[in-house]
């Protein structure tokens, strides 16, 4: 006899399980999200509106589900998102609810894979879900219950560029979107439901017992079973039940003679919710029948399968009752499905869920070889390559490409061991380094490091070895051979590149971003000294006036090494770009004794955009300098380099040198073409050979030096489809768009990131309004862009207005445009090193969320909403996309509303505000919100803002 799902009987399956918080205490001052589950209690049947089934067919509670598919993979790497949709903040925070919650603030009843769920409008329930409160309106609010309105829809259904790139635009109306998903109040009367009135289901017996569709889920979820429990979701299987309580649905059982609910009808049960026919004993606790028809109605009860041993094994699982589905399986409830024509080789097409995925390509596959290292014998070349997290091994003999390891994600840096028996990767996105066994031609050991590792040393023993962490600015020591973390230390900020003097005793660090300097004043960089031997930082050497300092090699004789840097004179207005003075590439000589000279490697009509690295030969006579911007290398004649510098007076070292255009000239002997963006360039150990990695031609450029020409090119075999993502890379990184290619926009944006400095832009007037450079990364549904708000989308940020007041030459194509858009829509977002998804939070943050979110202050006065952090730092994207006067104005400014920025990484992109003048985040506060517009915070007492801070680093 099939039982019937009534009101009580949904009832007692969910609500007799105890809330956390009410087990724990917690739940006293802190609520928790109990999940769907518990609002069925009273929020299901006629007499409740049916409001659950309403739920359950809305677009909403697939929310979650629908991340599996291509479209969303589409959409997240249009967002800058490297991660599987399903496991983003980035996307949870609006396909699921909870998502930024800890494990103690979710009861055992709450499911993730239950999308936006009732607590995502109404307010975590635990303190409210209850009948006897639930039926006082006054007593439900103040518990928690909360009231959404349009402008909390807005916060997820706001337009989003990404989305409508891949969905189209959306047609989406807040008032009529509010009346669909409208669900009425439940009827009064009646005896309440005791929420702790479920009878468990225990087993036993002789014929196994149904787990219910989420026991499957634990296992058959994500990418690696093919989404198998997301496809389900989806389909009409899972709103089977659900779907009885629509109008056709009650149309359909009073043709077949049902009168009533067909939700309480066993003649409709039979098919919608297979399963409720068992005796208790064979439903376990998990097990729903309102999820409809579910993996076991198909596949048989599954309490004896469904362990992961015996289902790795096909035949276990037949032999403890796992069946196969045949076409009588689906004609059973299909067959004379009211009078609908059934297909079953189509339908089962609709429901396939393999447990792999096919590989589906994403887009061409390319290599992006960044840095290059050759084996101490020389006969072997490794390539770090970012975009194929690989490292390509090439015969420095034959230049034959000879094999491929893969490594950690965006392979960055690559060094080998004096003995060259092993090699160590820098991993940028995945914060690692890979130890590869060079003869095994494998990864034996990953190292956890900081953020962002780039450059990788070890000293001339083997003993130690040398991490730059780009966006922690510090260095990892490790002993190399127990591979043991020994201590951090501090460099500047980003720093990018090692090398080794000659003699061994120093390492010295290049560093991108200037130092922070007083407001409107000219940068100063830094490379940093380390005692090689004993793993200690002992100098810090000043490079004034520069900026993105990255290549570094020693002269061979140990009195010097060169690096490559930047002049940007970013408080010289964008006027003077026409006279080649905005932004200068050269070269920095660092003498041991600590001395700095400057010189540059830009020409009056022929400037060397993007200087990236630097290499010395080892007999001392050539350096090779890469342009990344202008694809060349500049040869260097070292003699004459020293011997300018030497015959120059002080005030010409200092003033003159620095920013001649024309003294290049007197010791660049030659510009040698390469392939696309070169980066990394090495000589071999007799000096008549160069290598140079070009990131997007996949290729490496031979250099024969006794002629400084082009030997040979070879090909790293990445994809020949240049697709618009590729084409949109390789604009941004090329400087030919400006006056005599003086610059990129990866000159700005280095990595599409920031490069920590502040520029007088004149549209607005001259020394009118400085503005702080801010991140590209992910934000391409941040619109409007620029701090005044005043740009819809890329296209009217990067188009004729671009050439207008940056470049001063035409602007893009038409197709260029839509090229270098559609690329920096693509640039990631890096993972929060803070907190990764569902961290826990340290009590510090835990406490600083509270006061993002508080209401009060701490003397009880309400604070506005206007005034609240959450209002306009709402997740996920924390911006409301508006202009705001938050009291930051100041006499250089034209406007006093500025654009809210997103908050994600905020504490990677330094300096704040929007002309920078804040070098910190704790600065905002305590320096430049006098009154309590920039959010009320001058009631906090300093271990409280400590704490706010803390959790703004988690977002």
């Amino acid at each position: 006899m099939l039982r019937m799902i009534t009101f009580a009987t949904v009832a007692a399956l969910w609500l007799s399980i105890p809330l956390r918080g009410q087990e724990s205490g917690v739940a006293d001052d802190h609520p928790v999200y109990v999940g769907t589950q518990v609002c069925t209690g009273c929020h299901f049947g006629a007499d409740a509106g049916h409001q659950f089934s309403l739920w359950r067919t809305h677009p909403h509670s697939l929310a979650y589900a629908s991340l599996w598919n291509e479209d969303s993979k589409k959409i997240a790497r249009l967002s800058g998102i490297p991660e599987e949709p399903q496991e983003a903040a980035m996307c949870l925070g609006c396909h699921a609810t909870a998502w930024d919650t800890e494990d103690w603030e979710r009861d055992d009843t709450f499911r993730f894979e239950d999308g936006v769920q009732c607590e995502r409008c109404h307010g975590p329930g635990s303190e409210y879900a209850h009948a006897e409160i639930m039926t006082d309106s006054v007593k439900a609010k103040a518990n928690g219950l909360q009231t959404p309105t349009e402008h909390d829809c807005m916060m997820c259904h706001k337009v989003k560029g990404s989305h409508v790139a891949v969905l189209g635009t959306p047609d989406f109306d807040v008032e009529a979107a509010m009346e669909r998903l409208a669900h009425p109040i439940p009827r009064r009367g009646g005896t309440p439901v005791d929420p702790r009135s479920r009878p468990a289901g225990a087993g036993g017996g002789d014929l196994p017992a149904f787990t219910g569709t989420m026991a499957c889920a634990e296992c058959h979820a994500g990418p690696q079973m093919g989404y198998q429990f997301s496809r389900w979701r989806m389909s009409p299987h899972a709103r089977a039940f659900a779907a009885l309580a629509t109008p056709a649905s009650y149309e359909l059982a009073r043709e077949a003679g049902v009168r009533g609910n067909p939700q309480e009808a066993e003649q409709c049960l039979a098919c919608h919710a297979p399963g409720t026919d068992e005796p208790a004993h064979r439903l376990l606790a998990g097990f729903d029948p309102t999820e409809g028809v579910q993996c076991e109605s198909c596949h048989g009860a599954g309490s004896a399968y469904s362990a992961e041993a015996i289902m790795r094994d096909p035949a276990a699982a037949m032999q403890n009752g796992l069946k196969a589905v045949s076409e009588e399986t689906c004609l059973g409830c299909h067959g004379d499905a009211h009078g609908k024509p059934f297909d079953y080789q189509s339908a089962l097409e609709k429901i396939a869920h393999p447990t792999r995925l096919e590989r589906t390509a994403l887009g061409p596959r390319y290599k992006t070889p960044l840095n290059l290292a050759l084996s101490p014998d020389g006969e072997e070349l490794y390539v770090a390559c970012e975009a194929s997290s690989s490292v390509i091994i090439i015969d420095a003999v034959s230049r034959r490409v000879t094999g491929e390891i893969e490594v950690g994600r965006q392979a960055t840096d690559v060094v080998f061991s004096p003995d060259g028996r092993r090699a160590f990767v820098s991993n940028r996105l995945d914060d690692t380094v890979s130890v590869i066994d060079v003869e095994a031609r494998a990864v034996v050991d990953t190292l956890a490091v900081g953020d962002e590792p780039h450059g990788v040393m070890l000293d001339a023993e083997g003993r130690l070895l040398y991490v730059l962490n780009t966006a922690s600015d510090c260095v990892s020591v490790f002993d190399a051979q127990t591979l043991e973390e020994l201590r951090r230390l501090p460099a500047s900020r980003a720093p990018w590149a090692l090398a080794r003097s000659p003699d061994g005793a120093l390492i010295a660090a290049t560093n991108t971003l200037s130092r922070f300097v007083p407001f409107r004043e000219t940068s100063v960089s830094e490379v940093t000294l380390i005692d090689a031997a004993r793993g200690r930082v002992i100098d810090r050497i000043d490079v004034p006036h520069a900026n993105l300092c990255m290549g570094i090699d020693w002269h061979p004789d140990g009195s010097f090494a060169l690096i490559t840097l930047d002049r940007t004179k970013n408080l010289v207005p964008m006027t003077r770009l026409l006279q080649g003075w905005t932004i200068t590439n050269g070269l920095g000589i660092i003498w041991r004794e600590g001395r700095v000279d400057q010189v540059l490697l830009d020409e009056p009509d022929r400037c060397f955009a993007d200087p990236t690295d630097v290499a010395i030969s080892p007999d001392g006579r050539w350096a090779f300098a890469t342009s990344s911007g202008t694809d060349r290398v500049a040869a260097v004649e070292v003699e004459k380099l020293v011997s300018l510098i030497e015959g120059a007076s002080d005030y010409e070292r200092e003033h003159v040198l620095p920013n001649h255009l024309g003294k290049p000239t007197e010791f660049v002997a030659a510009h040698i073409p390469t392939g696309r963006s070169p980066r990394g360039v090495v000589f071999t150990s007799d000096s008549r050979t160069a290598f140079v990695a070009n990131a997007f031609d996949d290729s490496v450029t031979v250099i024969d030096v006794g002629s400084l020409s082009v030997e040979n090119t070879i090909d790293l075999g990445g994809s020949k489809e240049i697709d618009l993502v590729r084409r949109g890379e390789r604009l941004f990184h090329s400087a030919d768009v400006t006056f005599h290619r003086q610059f990129s926009c990866h000159t700005c944006h280095p990595d599409g990131h920031v490069d920590g400095i502040t520029y007088d832009i004149e549209p607005d007037g001259i020394g009118i309004s400085p503005v702080d450079n801010r991140t590209l990364r992910g934000i391409f549904d941040t619109a409007p862009f620029k701090w005044e708000g005043t740009n819809p989308s890329l296209e009217r940020q990067c188009g004729p207005r671009l050439a207008v007041f940056f470049t001063r030459i035409d602007p893009f194509e038409p197709d260029e445009l839509a090229a270098l858009t559609e690329y920096i829509r693509t640039i990631p977002r890096p993972p929060n090193r803070y907190r990764p998804l569902g961290g826990e939070l340290t009590a510090a943050q835990r406490r600083g969320r509270a006061a993002f979110m508080r209401t009060r202050t701490n003397d009880g006065r309400l604070i506005p909403p206007q005034q609240r952090c959450v209002t306009c730092h709402f997740p996920p994207l924390y911006t409301d996309r508006e202009v705001h006067d938050v009291g930051t104005k100041m006499p250089m400014d034209r406007d006093a509303e500025f654009d809210v920025p997103h908050l994600s990484n905020i504490y990677d992109s330094a300096p704040y505000l929007h002309n920078g003048i804040s070098e910190t985040l704790e600065e905002i506060w305590t320096r430049y919100n006098p009154y309590d517009q920039h959010g009320v915070t001058n009631d906090m007492t300093k271990d409280q803002l400590n704490d706010l801070i803390e959790y703004i680093k988690t977002l």
